[in-house]
């Protein structure tokens, strides 16, 4: 199981490449919460909203995981310790304010990429209020982060 990296995956990295496409701006692999067994694969810091792609082996998927025929007591009370953390984990989130969105990896599609970005700015619009962007700036902060220019375009 050393082998097996838990970061960078096909369906993550799609992921991140449709919302960012989408005008999204986050951190990926972070911690939300300093003190919690839980990396998140996509952050969004202020809004407080996180995003996890859950494998289907790993997270016990209910359409694709068969527990392996080798060893199967084992594996059995390895997958549902996975379900119970990652429930832990959502409720902590939760109770610090987070709000979670959990996408299991054959889920990835465009059609539901979409929806999950209309979500997430439905979320920050809530959060952040209407006159902030969906990479979590106002306006007004980006105005004054670009560099001033003189009357015949100097700096």
């Amino acid at each position: 199981m050393q082998a097996n990296v838990g970061r960078e995956t096909t369906p993550e990295r799609k992921v991140r490449s449709y919302l960012h496409c989408a005008g999204f701006r986050f951190r990926k692999d972070l911690r939300p919460i300093a003190g919690l067994r839980c990396t998140a694969d996509l952050v969004f810091r202020r809004a407080k909203v996180c995003i996890l792609v859950d494998g289907c082996f790993w997270h016990g998927c209910p359409s694709h995981f068969k527990t392996p025929k080798a060893n199967s007591p084992w594996w059995h009370e390895k997958i549902e310790a996975n379900r119970a953390r990652d429930r832990r984990n959502d409720a902590s989130l939760a109770a610090a304010g987070w709000q979670v969105f959990r996408l299991w990896e054959h889920d990835v599609k465009d059609d539901m990429l979409a929806r999950l970005a209309e979500q997430l700015r439905r979320a920050m619009r809530c959060v952040l209020g209407d006159d902030q962007r969906a990479d979590g700036s106002s306006p007004t902060n980006r105005q004054r982060r670009t560099p001033q220019r003189g009357p015949y375009g100097e700096r």
